[in-house]
Parts: C-alpha cells; sequence; structure tokens
C-alpha cells in the first residue's frame, strides 16, 4: 500500500512540475507581450492583465504544495526544538491529524467557492480549480506523512520516521 502512495505522490509531484514550468512560462509569455502590446501598438489587453494574478495565485499554491511533499512548508518549531523526541513525535501526529482535517474541509468548502465564482465570472471562474486541486493534494499528503510514520518499512525516497523514546 505504501508503494502505491509512493507512485501517486511522485505522479502527482510530476504533474505539479509541469504546471508550474507550463504557468510560469505563461506569466513571462503575458507580461512580454503585454508590455510590448502596450507600449508598441498603444493596445493594452485587459485579460492578458487579469491572468497574472491568477497565474500567480497557482503558482503560490503549486509550490506550497511541492513544500508540503518534501516537509518544507512553514512550521512554528521554536518551543519544539528543545522538547525530547517523544513530545515531538507527538506533536508531529497532531500536526498531520489536523492537516488533514482542516485540509479535508477546506476541500469540501472549496467546491461551493468554484461554483460560486464560476456563476459570477463565467469561464474566468474556472481557473479557481486550483483550490480544490491543492486541498486534495494538502489532504493527501497529510495522510500519507501519518501512514509513513507508521509504517514498518520505508519506502525509497521518505524520510524516517521520528520514534519514540521512553
Amino acid at each position: 500500500m505504501l508503494k502505491a502512495i509512493k507512485r501517486i505522490d511522485d505522479a502527482l509531484a510530476l504533474f505539479e512540475k509541469s504546471v508550474i514550468v507550463i504557468c510560469f512560462s505563461l506569466l513571462v509569455f503575458f507580461i512580454v507581450l503585454n508590455i510590448l502590446s502596450r507600449n508598441l501598438f498603444h493596445l493594452p489587453s485587459h485579460h492578458i492583465f487579469e491572468a497574472g494574478p491568477n497565474l500567480v495565485l497557482w503558482l503560490a499554491l503549486l509550490g506550497a504544495s511541492m513544500a508540503l511533499r518534501r516537509q518544507r512548508h512553514i512550521r512554528i518549531e521554536l518551543v519544539l526544538r528543545y522538547c525530547g523526541s517523544r513530545i515531538r513525535w507527538w506533536a508531529s501526529l497532531a500536526v498531520n491529524l489536523f492537516g488533514t482535517l482542516v485540509m479535508g474541509i477546506l476541500l469540501v468548502t472549496s467546491f461551493e467557492f468554484v461554483n460560486n465564482e464560476i456563476a459570477m465570472f463565467g469561464d474566468w471562474g474556472r481557473l479557481s480549480m486550483i483550490f480544490p486541486f491543492f486541498f486534495s493534494v494538502a489532504a493527501f499528503r497529510y495522510l500519507a506523512a501519518l501512514l509513513y510514520r507508521f509504517a514498518p518499512t520505508l519506502t525509497p525516497g521518505t524520510a524516517p520516521p521520528a520514534k519514540p523514546t521512553p
């Protein structure tokens, strides 16, 4: 089961990296196109101007998902540095459980958000599909971190789980 989870996570990472490259390339292309059309032809494009913030949002959420995959997301660990490994293990367990729960709740509510965006903005509202994607991937990664923590053996490329000391 862990091998299947690892394969899914690797496939998601490859997909995310590809979308990040495409989004960044589009962002650079749109910026250059907008500058050229505005300065050379005096024809600013509002559609290109509106696409920029959406691309930045996609880049930010996909980057956050990649950071979560590597366990490099923002954590407040100042107090945990001075605690024993047993407390850190339980804190990590609580963080992964809480993260799974919160991302699951946000996933459910994000579908209603996307429906509202589509109703308000038409096809432009479909760009908000990044929210359900991000929340589902984040919930999956928190849940996978829980499963890796209790795994009897490690899968290649995963960090060893922190074992509590008595």
